[in-house]
């Protein structure tokens, strides 16, 4: 019963998540105009991203569509087919399952995109976005430390 528990618990986060992003984009939609929150560091600018991320691959919406849509069955079956040890594993794909369902909402309803957080350090970026790259680093940094102590039985079929 525990494990049910937890993953009624990671599917409530995911849609969570994935209502903030959306909430978010459509407000930002709705506003029309530049936000300067920190001046000289962060803003919230509208960008339409018709293509992959950081703006390159412009114009390949179908392409993208079908990689994000992939990119999602791809989490669902590794959620459904393997057991974590490490909760932060399981949270991690979670996470990235989160951000391409509302990176593949955006696609398949608006065809585009909508990022808004921008910032001058790295391209304009959303909340689904955050999601995606907080997922790869936990389990980059499971990967890097699991080599490093030597771990060989983290995960189990």
């Amino acid at each position: 019963m525990k494990n049910y528990f937890k993953y009624i618990v990671f599917v409530i986060l995911v849609i969570l998540l994935v209502v903030v992003d959306q909430f978010s984009k459509n407000i930002v939609m709705g506003y029309g105009e530049d936000i300067v929150l920190i001046p000289g560091f962060l803003n919230i600018s509208l960008v339409k991203n018709y293509g992959a991320v950081f703006g390159i691959a412009q114009g390949s919406n179908l392409v993208m569509t079908v990689i994000t849509g992939l990119i999602c069955l791809v989490m669902i079956l590794a959620i459904i087919i393997f057991t974590y040890k490490k909760e932060h594993v399981s949270l991690a794909f979670y996470l990235i399952l989160a951000g391409g369902i509302g990176n593949f909402f955006d696609r398949i309803n608006r065809g585009y995109v909508v990022d808004f957080i921008d910032t001058p350090f790295i391209a304009t970026f959303n909340i689904a976005d955050c999601c995606v790259v907080i997922g790869a680093f936990l389990i980059i940094l499971d990967l890097v430390l699991g080599l490093y102590k030597g771990a060989k039985e983290d995960y189990k079929f």
